[in-house]
């Protein structure tokens, strides 16, 4: 099965009228729902390695893990054409050409609340509702891609070793190895730590024991399931033709330790689950951890027994509860006024389930809208947005944090974000910004300035990126965004800046549970019964006792004009917001995006 995607947009939120209902800013401002349904492993997997020791271990691992399937490295959109078989939606050939890592990393790396994983930084960053790449993070080969000499192998994009991270701690990782620090002098961001090694003196990087696992074990999976591939000898000290184990002494001595340390979580299974359902191999070390020790531990010369062995998928492995990441499914039996719920089992007591529709009242209309910051869209705005210098002269446009941000200034030179012709600002007039600090500093104040002198706003930002909402005065006629100067020697700190929209009107939107919600549940799933209208949205999300929440999950109602009955390859379709709703316009009608007429 594959992945049900519904893409919603909420461009107009008054976040000033926001307390308890920041979830809804999660949920609606940027959020790309994604629904993973974990392909189920093929029996007998594994039965190969039955008696196998050592090197004809691996070799038999690497029989079973080789091949499979690989997205494009880098960003590519979305793709929809599919074919059913057997009642069954697989691929077609030729159909994964059309998706990138970056969808990848949406399947596998997403956490809960709809952020980025990141196992190099501590600092949120939420994947965009358009897809693509997320604006100061790269795509990182956890193995080096230059210890075997770059080639965009299989290797290469291989999303058992490929993580989104944290651009700065990418680079400063650049291909050292991991290791044993005698000091974080390079790098320490809380998370992930850079310095030098007590063993071979050069630089290594270190990260916190929560992740130090899932980085070994993908090491031990692409020495695996790429058994036969020549390593740059370049590299001898850490990686060797020589040997079926890869890895010189130390760094196994260092990666074993990384194993033993950190047991496989939740985290892992469902990261595995998600990227087999993609390339369809699985990593043996996250199944079962025991053969780590096998090949390159305290178990090498001894025979596997299949039978003997624990796996992690099963209820004889203990999975550390810290780390669990708690999963909603997609809603089964969907009626016009009843669905079931369901969510995946944590062996727990009881499961908090909320269920909820979204209420809008009021109109917002916008007037700048910037979704992401790029020099097409400063150059496309009508003069709407202006890049210029503190004395108001026009300024190059800087993009320096991905191509959905951009950097106000730099240590030196004060730049500004400017919007302008927009008329006079009616009443309810806001601006609403995501912004952060930007990576080298530590603080930051951003300064909303209006009609070109007036200091309207000072907000301290953080290192996590935040929306912040500004009431804007009436009769306000330009805007600008701007760094707040740092002493005498106006120092200025960055800012980086990922999207910006101004408008105005009393649009707010707000969750409405149901009644009886929350309920207190005792199983994996539950029936929910409504009144609400047919083709309403409605909502869900469950929070196992004493674990995070789960991720929210939107149902979708059967409607004799269920959007896959609409044929939109026409010329006459079209895409319109009104009140921070998307609609979609085909042949003169008007559907939500449940597929649903709206009148």
């Amino acid at each position: 099965m594959h992945p049900v995607v519904y893409p919603i947009q909420w461009i107009h939120l008054n976040l000033t009228k926001m307390n308890k209902r920041i979830s809804i800013l999660t949920l609606l401002f940027c959020l790309v729902i994604l629904t993973i349904q974990a392909e189920v492993m093929p029996a007998g997997y594994y039965n190969a390695i039955q008696g196998k020791a050592d090197d004809e271990l691996k070799i038999a691992l690497f029989q079973i893990i080789k091949g499979g399937e690989r997205l494009q490295y880098g960003t590519n959109e979305y793709h929809t054409t599919t074919k059913v078989q057997n009642g069954d939606t697989i691929w077609r050939k030729g159909d994964l050409e059309a998706y990138g890592t970056w969808h990848g990393f949406q399947l596998a790396d997403r956490l809960s609340n709809e952020c980025v994983w990141d196992m190099y930084s501590s600092t949120k960053r939420y994947f965009p509702i358009q897809g693509g790449s997320v604006a100061g993070m790269n795509i990182e080969h956890c193995l080096p891609k230059s210890w075997w000499g770059s080639t965009e192998n299989d290797a290469y994009k291989d999303l058992y070793h490929l993580n989104p991270a944290d651009q700065a701690a990418n680079n400063n990782k650049s291909n050292f190895p991991p290791g044993n620090l005698q000091d974080h002098n390079k790098l320490d961001n809380g998370v992930f730590f850079m310095g030098k090694d007590t063993q071979w003196g050069g630089y290594a990087f270190s990260i916190i024991d929560e992740y130090k696992g899932d980085f070994a074990r993908a090491y031990f999976y692409v020495s695996t399931a790429y058994h036969d591939m020549k390593w740059d000898t370049n590299y001898a000290q850490y990686v060797t033709n020589d040997s079926y184990l890869t890895f010189t002494p130390y760094l196994i001595e260092v990666l074993l330790q990384w194993h033993r340390i950190d047991p496989v979580s939740e985290k892992e299974i469902n990261r595995m689950d998600a990227i087999s359902s993609i390339q369809h191999n699985r990593n043996p070390f996250i199944e079962y951890p025991e053969l780590v020790e096998y090949i390159w531990g305290n178990k090498q010369g001894y025979h596997v027994d299949l039978t003997q062995l624990v796996r992690t998928t099963s209820d004889a492995y203990d999975i550390p509860t810290d780390l669990i990441n708690p999963i909603a499914y997609p809603a089964t039996d969907i009626t016009d006024n009843s669905f079931t719920a369901n969510w995946k089992e944590q062996e727990r007591d009881s499961y908090t389930l909320e269920v909820f529709s979204i209420e809008q009242t009021g109109h917002n209309d916008t007037l700048i809208a910037m979704p992401g910051f790029n020099s097409t869209i400063v150059a496309e705005s009508g003069n709407k947005i202006q890049w210029l210098k503190e004395d108001g002269s026009a300024a190059q446009y800087r993009q320096m944090d991905g191509t959905h941000a951009t950097c106000l200034s730099s240590t030196t030179e004060k730049r500004q974000i400017r919007f302008t012709n927009f008329g006079k600002a009616p009443q309810n007039t806001y601006l609403t910004v995501r912004c952060c600090v930007f990576k080298g500093d530590k603080s930051a104040d951003l300064q909303v300035i209006g009609n070109n002198d007036q200091v309207l706003f000072t907000q301290p930002l953080t290192l996590d990126e935040e929306y912040y909402t500004f009431a804007i005065p009436e009769g306000t006629t330009t805007i600008s965004l701007i760094q707040k100067e740092i002493g005498k020697s106006k120092a200025y700190k960055r800012i980086s800046v990922q999207q910006a929209y101004l408008y105005h009107g009393d649009f707010q939107c707000q969750e409405i549970h149901l009644e009886g919600s929350p309920y207190s549940i005792q199983g994996t799933s539950h029936t929910v019964t409504h009144t609400l209208p047919a083709g309403t949205a409605i909502y869900y999300r469950v929070t196992p006792q004493g674990l995070r929440t789960s991720n929210t999950i939107i149902v979708a109602a059967t409607s004799s004009t269920d959007i896959s009955s609409i044929n939109i390859a026409t010329k006459d379709n079209n895409k319109i917001i009104q009140n921070g709703q998307l609609y979609i316009l085909v042949n003169g009608k008007k559907y939500n995006i449940l597929g649903t007429i709206y009148e």
